[in-house]
């Protein structure tokens, strides 16, 4: 009997790296997106915005450098770094904490400017897991005295995390909005969201787009999954951790053909690499990985 069920096709969510980037990009959602999340200051236009921006010390290339999903400067040259995390690795302390100062190192203070000079820097991460079980969707985060928590040390830095797993308290509806689009729930009553999923809608509906995007995280996948298995058997014949990393440079190297082979430029590639492999190689190891594919 011929089989009728067809196998339905994957939704491409806010949360995909491709769709983030693309709606994100969009200066007038990213605007009214920040002006929701940080109210308290006036965000009167965006000077600059870029996707996957990386930011590395030419001088010292042993360092680890990172690559922000999305960089935005507004007029008045305040900084904003948005990040899509979709999984847990137990760091987004330290993790913010290093963006920040690769921000600040790259962007926010001249030479024979005052530290006066600093401008207000905003690390958001856009979660979709409750880093600290508190069930709060929107936490900000500044620098206190211990014994005192009037007591704020104002240093222009500000971290937010938007827990998606939240439950709404007294969140602007701009914050909850957010959190419904990264939920893949419809947002109704508000332009910039409803034109956001409508792209998002469109991307899945066009052929080339989805086929593209599901074409590309099925190869990835595969690739990942072929370095870990390819590990696993050097590893067990020849008994050492050489075997099991061997095995893992094989699928790097595989990793790097696909996703040039789909048009992603080095920035991007590295960034899979060290999101992948850095708790195994630094990242001079996975530049040079890159330099030889």
């Amino acid at each position: 009997m011929e089989n009728t069920h067809k196998k339905k096709k994957p939704w491409f969510g806010f949360t995909e790296d491709v769709i983030f980037g693309e709606i994100m990009s969009n200066k007038n959602f990213c605007k009214h997106v920040l002006q929701g999340l940080v109210p308290e200051i006036e965000i009167r236009d965006i000077h600059y915005l870029q996707k996957q921006r990386k930011i590395a010390d030419p001088e010292h290339p042993k360092q680890k450098a990172v690559i922000l999903d999305i960089l935005v400067e507004d007029v008045d040259g305040n900084l904003y770094d948005f990040e899509m995390q979709r999984a847990d690795k137990k760091d987004l302390g330290w993790r913010m904490r290093y963006y920040a100062s690769k921000m600040d190192q790259r962007y926010t203070l001249k030479k024979g400017s005052t530290y006066r000079n600093l401008k207000c820097c905003y690390v958001i991460f856009l979660c979709m897991f409750d880093p600290q079980g508190r069930h709060r969707i929107k936490s900000s985060y500044h620098l206190y005295e211990d014994s005192d928590k009037t007591d704020r040390l104002n240093d222009g830095l500000t971290k937010i995390i938007i827990n998606a797993k939240g439950i709404p308290n007294d969140e602007n509806q701009v914050t909850l909005n957010l959190v419904k689009l990264m939920n893949d729930e419809p947002v109704q009553d508000d332009p910039y969201f409803e034109e956001a999923q409508a792209k998002i809608k469109e991307f899945n509906e066009d052929p080339e787009w989805s086929d593209y995007i599901m074409d590309y995280e099925e190869k990835i996948l595969e690739r990942e999954q072929d370095a870990r298995e390819e590990g696993l058997i050097k590893g067990r014949e020849e008994g050492k951790e050489e075997g099991f990393k061997e095995g893992i440079v094989y699928g790097i190297h595989n990793l790097i053909t696909i996703m040039r082979d789909y048009g992603e430029n080095n920035q991007r590639i590295l960034q899979r690499l060290k999101q992948k492999y850095g708790s195994d190689f630094t990242d001079e190891q996975l530049e040079n990985f890159l330099k030889q594919n």
